[in-house]
């Protein structure tokens, strides 16, 4: 028993003379590293304190006067703004530092632009299939963004487009032709479904003008307007062209709106960061 415990007391020993070793060689060569026993806790007393040691948090808003107010009143050495542009958002990282001298990047402020109720209306409805009536009426929610173009390039206003989606009529006929348009589709090697609008100009696409999102410019969306038939009951469905172009302009535009804002104060920089 007393051969055990000298054994441990031994190996105690050297295990502490090894650690002052490591942590002296550690010191001299200036390593933010320590050894410790294995059985050591390490606690922060950082929380017994009247203050903390230094500043840190996360903020998150909407707005961007709010966003550009607190991170210019809490922006320390080398703080930047990064715009994250697949969800619109924005991070400044506030204590980022330099290369020679670099922060703990934990104090941040985070805002996310809020999309309008016209932008949130084109993104549900883009692709998805409807009756006229649906179509119609969605349009007449929305009839003061909404123009229309027809393939000739006819501009027609909101109510000559709701007009000529509600007279569309089918025509079927045997022909051998299989070339699809936007306002035709093939049902059979034989037989062409056409949708017409007896005399109304029907739109081929819908221009609708919105505010994307709040704090960004109007923009135009031009959605491609075709049809599928079910059961002799015409299908129209609309698609936003270019979505991916919108994007990359809308992030652009937010990213210039926050370095107007920020002027010399912070770089704004689209892509992600993390530490």
């Amino acid at each position: 028993m007393e051969t055990l415990a000298t054994t441990t007391l031994l190996e105690h020993i050297q295990d502490n003379t090894t650690r002052l070793e490591f942590n002296k060689t550690a010191a001299e060569q200036n390593l933010d590293v320590a050894a410790l026993p294995n059985d050591t806790k390490v606690l922060d007393l950082e929380q017994f304190k009247p203050r903390r040691n230094r500043f840190r948090g996360k903020f998150a808003t909407s707005s961007v006067e709010d966003f550009v107010n607190y991170t210019e009143a809490k922006a320390d050495l080398g703080a930047e703004c990064f715009v994250y542009p697949d969800d619109m958002t924005a991070t400044a990282v506030l204590n980022l530092g330099s290369i020679n001298a670099p922060g703990h990047a934990d104090s941040l402020a985070k805002m996310k632009l809020k999309t309008t109720a016209a932008f949130d209306a084109i993104n549900k409805t883009d692709g998805a299939a409807r009756s006229q009536q649906q179509l119609a009426e969605w349009l007449e929610d929305w009839r003061d963004s909404v123009q229309g173009l027809t393939n000739d390039e006819q501009a027609l206003t909101a109510n000559q487009v709701i007009a000529a989606i509600r007279r569309i009529t089918i025509k079927a006929g045997s022909t051998s032709d299989h070339t699809e348009g936007q306002l035709s589709a093939t049902r059979s090697s034989l037989e062409q479904v056409e949708a017409s609008s007896n005399n109304e100009p029907l739109p081929s696409f819908i221009l609708f003008k919105c505010t994307p999102y709040q704090g960004l410019a109007e923009r135009t969306f031009v959605l491609r307007m075709s049809l599928r038939t079910v059961e002799e009951n015409p299908l129209l469905s609309l698609r936003i062209i270019r979505p991916e172009q919108h994007e990359e302009e809308m992030a652009e535009e937010f990213a210039g709106l926050l370095q107007e804002k920020f002027g010399d104060t912070l770089p704004v920089t689209i892509g992600a960061f993390s530490a």
